[in-house]
């Protein structure tokens, strides 16, 4: 039987056909979907989108402003509202655990896990947590390109030299309403102080690995990989620049030699990235192929396309 028939498949990084603006192709990212046999994709919102821009000189997305009072906040809930009318006529599932991962593959038709890309909306109140949850929001992703109240990023100079101590309440409020920890954009002593406070696993979302230093990169290093795998969570592996579908499976043997194929996931940032591995969702099955050129198991290449990604959720959701 066909990998993608036997096992579910979820993208957890992904902006499918940019449903948080005007005019999107979400439909058509939606049919890709049901095409390829993915079950499931986090849709997320950025929730600092309002001040970054790409900055002309050195090319990086930056902030460029403050929040305005409220600004993320009411922004971040206006971007998924979008979803709602979907949610009702059911040209989109709604997931809001792995049961519902699992009931849109046997529907053939996809789910969304709604994410928060950035902490900026919690605007530093910790009861938004539960209220993010209550929204039907699964994942908050710590930071993006704003330094934050939670912690430092990838792409500028810390200014926190790791997790606040509001971060710190942050993880520990997550854990215990069920939100699943993302800790993509955030520097690697971020993640450290996460990997010390958290009771789940947690998700580097999407990303590769590098092996030579590089400053204001979004590709992370070995001891950084393994912090994800030793809290039994996984590493979305990013499609992200040139190159062919061979290109991005040697980035899932390389980190799968390092940590093992078991805390590996898909991270897409569909519609999010711009990349000519992989833009279509009707290809997954190529991937799954690839998976297995590469030399991955069936079992390893089943855990990659979605079976990781599911054991992290229940260990995420249990006793919520």
């Amino acid at each position: 039987m066909d990998l993608l028939d036997q096992y579910p498949s979820v993208d957890i990084h992904a902006h499918p056909g940019r449903f948080h603006r005007d005019n999107t192709g979400l439909d058509q990212r939606v049919l890709e979907m049901a095409r390829g046999r993915l079950n499931a994709a986090f849709f997320c919102v950025s929730t600092d989108r309002a001040i970054i821009r790409r900055d002309r000189q050195s090319g990086r997305i930056r902030a460029q402003r403050k929040f305005e009072p409220g600004e993320s906040y009411r922004d971040t809930y206006a971007r998924f509202a979008v979803l709602d009318p979907w949610f009702d006529q059911e040209h989109l599932l709604r997931v809001l655990g792995p049961a519902d991962v699992l009931r849109a593959k046997r529907l053939r038709w996809p789910g969304a896990i709604l994410a928060a890309e950035g902490a900026d909306f919690l605007e530093e109140r910790i009861d938004r947590i539960q209220e993010a949850h209550d929204h039907g929001i699964r994942s908050i992703q710590l930071v993006h390109y704003n330094i934050n109240a939670v912690a430092d990023i990838q792409t500028e100079e810390p200014r926190h030299h790791g997790l606040t101590p509001f971060g710190a309440k942050v993880i520990r409020e997550m854990n215990r309403v069920g939100l699943v920890v993302d800790v993509a954009h955030a520097t690697e002593q971020v993640t450290r102080d996460v990997v010390d406070i958290t009771t789940r696993p947690i998700i580097l979302s999407h990303t590769a690995l590098r092996r030579t230093p590089r400053k204001y990169t979004r590709f992370i290093y070995a001891d950084h990989a393994r912090l994800i795998a030793s809290t039994g969570g996984v590493i979305g592996v990013w499609p992200a620049g040139r190159g062919g579908m061979e290109r991005w499976t040697r980035r899932f043997r390389r980190l799968a030699d390092l940590v093992g194929p078991e805390h590996l996931a898909v991270g897409t940032d569909m519609d999010g990235l711009r990349n000519t591995v992989f833009d279509d969702y009707g290809e997954l099955p190529d991937l799954a192929a690839g998976l297995l050129a590469a030399g991955f198991s069936r079992s390893e290449a089943a855990g990659i396309l979605g079976g990781n990604f599911m054991r992290v959720f229940r260990e995420v959701a249990r006793g919520t």
